[in-house]
């Protein structure tokens, strides 16, 4: 069985805490945040039993966690014998984008939501800023403005 310091370079597993937390950060749950972090930071992909070692985290979290992350379509799972291994199925700049999307998609839907429920003079200011948020995330999907 190998150790985390044999999966991860020493100086990866010192920066698995920072990114896990950026992801946390971004909405996903902690165990998810961490396996995502360490998949991330791997040169290669990871077996459940690497991913306990290096995260701490029991085998029905990580499968559990694992499943969640390929239901989302962000894990991969490789056939490797009786075993599979995971690697990220998206970039990492793919995964923020799409998350800072999808924050910026509920802010505006409770924006139209509060818009219909208040006076005139707020719910104009909450119409141009309803506007703008469909104009950022028109630009961050890559649509023509």
């Amino acid at each position: 069985m190998q150790g985390p310091v044999k999966t991860l370079h020493p100086s990866v597993v010192e920066a698995l805490p920072a990114i896990s937390r950026l992801l946390h950060n971004i909405g996903f749950p902690k165990t998810c945040a961490k396996i995502l972090a360490a998949l991330y930071l791997s040169d290669r992909p990871l077996t459940s039993k690497e991913l306990i070692e290096i995260t701490g985290y029991s085998k029905s979290s990580i499968s559990a966690a694992v499943k969640m992350l390929e239901s989302r379509r962000l894990v991969h799972k490789f056939k490797r014998g009786r075993y599979g291994s995971y690697a990220p199925s998206v970039n990492l700049s793919q995964l923020f984008l799409e998350a800072q999307v999808n924050l910026l998609e509920r802010t505006r839907s409770r924006v139209s939501e509060l818009r219909s429920r208040v006076n005139s003079s707020l719910g104009a200011r909450l119409e141009r800023m309803e506007k703008e948020l469909v104009h950022l995330i028109t630009k961050l999907k890559g649509e023509n403005v």
